[in-house]
């Protein structure tokens, strides 16, 4: 695997985002936006304990998400906020692997209630004027939490709001060195662990090209569509993301349908 530093881009206009990176198909680091955020200051660990510690949601049971696609119990549990940031703040993540608040949506109608209370604290510039819907969804991991190597179907702006999180990042095309398979109509993700990659049984990941992007406390990283992508966490982190739909994803989809046929054949 062969990776890059990630481009960064200062408080880009929307014609600037539009030309140099979605026109172009290319993931960028922004800054210079989220760090004025009062989120950024205000949501820490502790003061989610504060504002929900009592509200109890749904968690993996793993937060490997290779465990969670590729080999153990995938059952959903549910866990109270305080009860959660206290498991993943006192375990030895070293060697005791917690579960995983994430993909948490702020957006959906059983979540109002506490996305009043959040909505002020952060503000994604619209650089899709043309977007037809988003869904805002939170993500709270521990150190060495880990996702697949997968893709969305939407574009994506993730905010570093606590910590600090890697992510690494693959074009589209290169999806036969990644061994993808499908889990379900939306989602495609890879079997191998890009920390610990097994080049027996996957060889091709050897000639992978990709990106790195280091994100720190008020840096949002923009994931075109399809773009294949793993977050791993260094820290206890907190992430809050934004995706967007717009009628010229659908558009790639289609013009991209025979994505799906070769995937299949690759895992035959």
């Amino acid at each position: 695997m062969q990776l890059k530093p990630i481009e960064r881009i200062e408080k880009p206009t929307v014609e600037e985002f539009q030309y140099e990176f979605v026109m172009q198909d290319k993931p960028v680091i922004i800054s210079g936006v989220a760090n004025e955020w009062p989120a950024c200051y205000l949501w820490k660990p502790e003061a989610f304990k504060s504002m929900f510690g009592d509200v109890r949601v749904p968690v993996r049971q793993s937060d490997n998400e290779i465990d969670v696609f590729f080999g153990k119990s995938t059952a959903l549990t549910e866990i109270s906020i305080a009860d959660y940031i206290d498991s993943i703040e006192s375990l030895n993540t070293d060697s005791q692997r917690p579960s995983y608040l994430g993909n948490l949506s702020l957006t959906s109608p059983q979540a109002q209630e506490y996305f009043e209370k959040l909505k002020l604290h952060f503000d994604f510039p619209n650089y899709f004027p043309d977007n037809n819907g988003i869904d805002i969804r939170i993500w709270m991991g521990a150190a060495n939490q880990k996702s697949t190597i997968h893709n969305d179907p939407d574009h994506n702006f993730n905010a570093q709001i606590f910590g600090k999180k890697v992510f690494l990042l693959f074009a589209p095309e290169e999806y036969k060195n990644l061994y993808v398979k499908k889990i379900d109509d939306e989602l495609w993700s890879s079997p191998i662990d890009p920390q610990q990659p097994n080049l027996e049984m996957f060889p091709l990941f050897n000639e992978t090209n990709g990106l790195e992007a280091v994100l720190n406390v008020g840096d949002i990283l923009f994931i075109p569509a399809f773009w294949w992508h793993q977050a791993l966490s260094l820290s206890t982190t907190i992430n809050i993301n934004m995706w967007l739909y717009t009628n010229k994803i659908f558009k790639f989809w289609e013009q991209h349908s025979a994505f799906s046929c070769n995937c299949t054949k690759a895992e035959n």
